[in-house]
């Protein structure tokens, strides 16, 4: 039996209760040009890492299947319109911050992540993000985690 995703968002209450109690499940896409040698990150507007270039990415809806989550997250973020058959599935990593967009509650995500192709396109952002830029893919710079997913997509494309 195939289930509907469940597409409204959650309260703020129950968002902030979730991520008080629970990892949440999230997926992030990473967009790299046609050589691999840039990828495509937006500035965060909101916590964790508000001000910071990172992969976009979102919460996974319930029923949802992961690749439909991903072209889902790159064209509400992006504008980009993908096929779940443009993205390969990359791998999953487990982020912590201390901070989150509630205060005084950490941020825990088991995040699963896929790699994406694209050419570069004008892209329309969400107001999670004030600007999206290409880098290059060996930038020292890049948070961390963004470096982490990365080396992993490099591997899977």
């Amino acid at each position: 039996m195939i289930k509907k995703v469940r597409e409204e968002e959650l309260s703020f209450d129950d968002y902030r209760f979730a991520m008080e109690k629970l990892p949440l499940a999230t997926v992030d896409i990473l967009f790299f040009n046609s050589e691999k040698t840039k990828t495509l990150l937006g500035r965060r507007e909101n916590e964790p890492y508000a001000g910071t270039f990172y992969s976009f990415g979102g919460r996974l809806l319930k029923n949802e299947e992961l690749a439909d989550a991903a072209c889902r997250i790159a064209k509400k973020e992006t504008g980009v319109s993908l096929s779940p058959s443009k993205l390969t599935f990359v791998g999953i990593l487990n982020e912590i911050s201390d901070n989150s967009r509630f205060d005084g509650i950490n941020y825990h995500a088991v995040d699963i992540y896929f790699g994406c192709v694209i050419e570069k396109q004008a892209i329309t952002l969400d107001e999670q993000h004030s600007e999206a830029k290409w880098f290059d893919v060996n930038d020292p710079t890049l948070h961390p985690n963004v470096r982490a997913r990365i080396d992993g997509a490099l591997r899977a494309l």
